[in-house]
């Protein structure tokens, strides 16, 4: 009986181990989309963003914008321009008239800059469907949270086979709600303003410098 028991459990450990490991294939072509990305000197891409989850009744869009050179970003979504100059985030808020100045040190935080490169840490990656979609051949790879306390229960990131840039991401949640982002353009290597990641104070002076240091 022991000995049956203790083989189950063997068993049990092994299934686990082998449903955690990364599929080589989906390491793969997610590779293939870093070493894409690292031959930009600078990214433009506009996306719709759309949530919605039919239990809670919520349904909400957007459309955004976002400007990525190096580790520095500018973006606008939802009536905010978010910028980061490589030290200071600034998150102006014109609905309020309000700009938020704080220092960018989480690593682990989501920003505009990492859409492109959120899925090299913390998930493991599994093919999954490949299919057409607008006449372009995309591949979805299946990101799975390997931690437990994830709000996501897995995201399904589209990868365009021909240019390896990212085409979408769908993410489920455990709470029923569906996230879809879209790239709708996206362009590269672009002459950019040498002020576009500057913050400029005096274009805002009926607005409330809030700084969060």
């Amino acid at each position: 009986m022991k000995k049956t028991v203790l083989l189950w459990l063997v068993m049990l450990f092994s299934l686990n181990v082998t449903l955690a490991q990364d599929d080589m294939s989906a390491v793969k072509i997610l590779q293939q989309v870093t070493n894409q990305l690292k031959t930009y000197k600078n990214i433009q891409a506009e996306f719709k963003y759309s949530l919605v989850n039919k239990k809670a009744g919520v349904s909400q869009n957007t459309k955004g914008k976002v400007i990525i050179q190096g580790n520095k970003f500018h973006a606008n979504y939802m009536g905010i321009d978010d910028i980061y100059d490589g030290q200071k985030r600034y998150q102006i808020v014109h609905e309020n008239e309000e700009v938020n100045i704080s220092s960018h040190k989480d690593d682990d935080e989501f920003t505009p800059n990492k859409i492109f490169n959120f899925y090299q840490k913390g998930y493991t990656k599994k093919m999954d469907i490949k299919q057409k979609v607008k006449g372009r051949l995309i591949q979805y790879v299946k990101l799975i949270p390997k931690n437990s306390h994830s709000a996501e229960k897995y995201i399904l990131l589209g990868i365009d086979t021909k240019t390896h840039n990212i085409h979408n991401a769908i993410i489920m949640e455990k709470n029923g709600s569906v996230i879809n982002l879209d790239i709708t353009s996206f362009q590269t290597n672009k002459v950019l303003p040498s002020k576009l990641f500057q913050f400029n104070k005096n274009k805002y002076p009926d607005y409330y410098i809030n700084d969060l240091d």
